[in-house]
Order: structure tokens, then sequence, then C-alpha cells
């Protein structure tokens, strides 16, 4: 085996196993609130280390920031296709709607109960999340449709054409010519 097809070889693999070395983040759910679907996933943070995310507009990726009512729509939409026991035992994601910076700060969430759907855990002031310490917090973005222009399977399709009648009219010619005696 030559030098060059081992090292090809290794950077295969390696290549091949290198998504699976990675962390795998949440699945995304689709949800449609206010007639704008969302694609909304968990990630376990704090707000103290990613306190980017908790807003409602750009950076941010909670459109229910600030809005108690639109955080429970949302858990509610989500019921329990984020997955199983995330914030504790039969709760999911935490859908966080507030924060206080009094003391340590504080977080203030909607866990939705992924066994009964109209069972939701307030995590109000009276009895907050710290700031401090990492939850499944759910995230969202708008999702975004964009459509393919009507020409451009077209012109793949044509130019997939040219290049096989290209290739067919090689291939023909050369046939032609061993006929003749011509060898190559």
């Amino acid at each position: 085996m030559s030098l060059a097809f081992r090292h090809l070889s290794r950077a295969v693999v390696g290549a091949l196993l290198l998504p699976l070395a990675s962390a795998i983040p949440a699945q995304a759910v689709s949800v449609n609130v206010g007639s704008t679907t969302y694609d909304v996933s968990f990630t376990t943070t704090s707000q103290n280390l990613s306190s980017t995310l908790f807003a409602a507009t750009a950076p941010g990726q909670m459109p229910w920031w600030g809005d108690l009512g639109l955080a429970s729509t949302f858990a509610d939409q989500v019921y329990n296709q984020l997955g199983l026991n995330l914030y504790q035992a039969g709760y999911g994601a935490v859908f966080a709607y507030d924060y206080n910076p009094a003391g340590l700060g504080e977080v203030y969430g909607i866990v939705q109960n992924t066994s009964d759907l109209s069972d939701q855990l307030d995590l109000d002031s009276a009895s907050p999340l710290a700031a401090a310490n990492p939850y499944p917090f759910a995230i969202a973005t708008a999702a975004s449709t964009t459509a393919v222009p009507a020409p451009l399977p077209l012109l793949g399709a044509t130019a997939a054409f040219g290049w096989a009648r290209r290739i067919r009219k090689r291939c023909t010619s050369r046939i032609g010519n061993n006929l003749n005696g011509q060898t190559y």
C-alpha cells in the first residue's frame, strides 16, 4: 500500500468519524404560533453565561421573552416533542420569560408537563431559577422558507442533458474510429 493511499484513507476515515465526536444538538421542533412558524429546540446553559439568548429580538432567541402568556403558548405547542424529563422528571424544557437581577439573579419561566397537556409549572418569583445554574432553556428562531427559483431545476437538467450528449458523442466517435482501424 503506497504512502499516499494510506494518508488518503486516514483522512477519509477521520472525516467520516469527526461528526460522531462532536456534541449532537437537540432536534428542532416546528410549531406555528401567531401565524409564524418557529423552529424550537433547547440548549442547556445558564442565564449568566448566555445572556444574549434571553431576549425577544436578535440576537435573542426567545420570542416569548417578557410575555408570560406567549411563553405558555409556546410551551403548550411544543408539549413533549423536545424530550421528556428535561427540567425534572415529567417536565420538558424551560421557556424563560423574565429575569430579576436582584441578589444573585433569578430567571422566571414556564415548564410544560410532558404527560398532561393542561399542566404547566410556573417558575415565577415564588420558585425562580438561579441565573448562575444551567437549565434546559427552550430557544426558537423563525423558520425561513426559501423557495427554489423555477428555472433553476430546468437549467440543471439542461446542463446534465448536454453533458450526457457530449459523452455519448465522444464514445460513439471512438467506436467508429476503432472500426476504421485507428487505435488510441
